[in-house]
C-alpha cells in the first residue's frame, strides 16, 4: 500500500465528504425513518439557510453538525484541551480549521485555511464519528441500502464518484489516526 501524505489524505477525504453529503441526503428519507435521527442525531432548523435542517450530535467533547452546505465538528466552549475543530464546505469542497466554540453558520462561515497537517489533525474527531455512523449504517440499514444510495448519486455527479461504500468505509478506517 502506498503511504499518502497529509495533503493527499485530505484531498481524498474531501472527495469522500462530497459523496457522503449525498448519501446523508438519502439517509434522512429511509423507509424506516430518518437514519440520522435513528443514529442519535437531533434535527433542528438550520441557522443561515432557510428551509433546511441541521442534524446535531454530541461527540468527543464537542459537537458534530450536518447541514446541506457544511459538515463540522467543533469543541464545546468548556473544552480547554481542544480549541480547534473542522468544517467541510460543500461549495468549496474543502476541509478547513474551525477555531470557535460556536458552530459554523451555513452560507456564512467557511473556516480558516491552514497547513494540510493541521486540517487533517482537526478532522480526526469528525472522521471517528463518520466511521461510527457508516459502520452503523451497514449493520442496521444493510449493504444494499448503502449501495442504492451510492448508485443514486450517478444522476447528480458529472464526474466519477469516489469509492463504493465498502471501500469507502475501509479507506476511512485505514487513514484515521489511532483507529481500528
Amino acid at each position: 500500500m502506498k503511504t499518502l501524505t497529509d495533503y493527499q489524505r485530505l484531498r481524498q477525504a474531501e472527495k469522500g465528504l462530497t459523496q457522503q453529503m449525498i448519501l446523508w441526503g438519502h439517509d434522512v428519507r429511509h423507509t424506516q425513518g430518518n437514519a440520522l435521527q435513528r443514529f442519535g442525531m437531533s434535527r433542528e432548523a438550520s441557522s443561515g439557510l432557510q428551509g433546511t435542517s441541521c442534524y446535531r450530535m454530541e461527540w468527543e467533547n464537542g459537537v458534530i453538525q450536518l447541514h446541506g452546505a457544511v459538515a463540522s465538528w467543533h469543541p464545546r466552549a468548556t473544552n480547554a484541551e481542544t480549541t480547534t475543530g473542522c468544517v467541510y464546505s460543500r461549495a468549496q469542497k474543502r476541509i478547513r480549521l474551525w477555531k470557535h466554540s460556536r458552530p459554523p453558520v451555513p452560507g456564512d462561515d467557511q473556516g480558516e485555511h491552514a497547513r494540510s497537517e493541521e486540517c487533517w489533525s482537526a478532522f480526526q474527531p469528525f472522521l471517528r464519528w463518520l466511521i461510527a455512523y457508516e459502520t452503523w449504517v451497514f449493520a442496521e440499514l444493510g449493504a444494499e441500502w448503502r449501495h442504492s444510495t451510492w448508485c443514486a448519486q450517478f444522476s447528480l455527479v458529472k464526474k466519477s464518484p469516489w469509492l463504493a461504500p465498502p471501500e469507502a468505509l475501509s479507506w476511512w478506517r485505514e487513514h484515521g489516526l489511532h483507529l481500528y
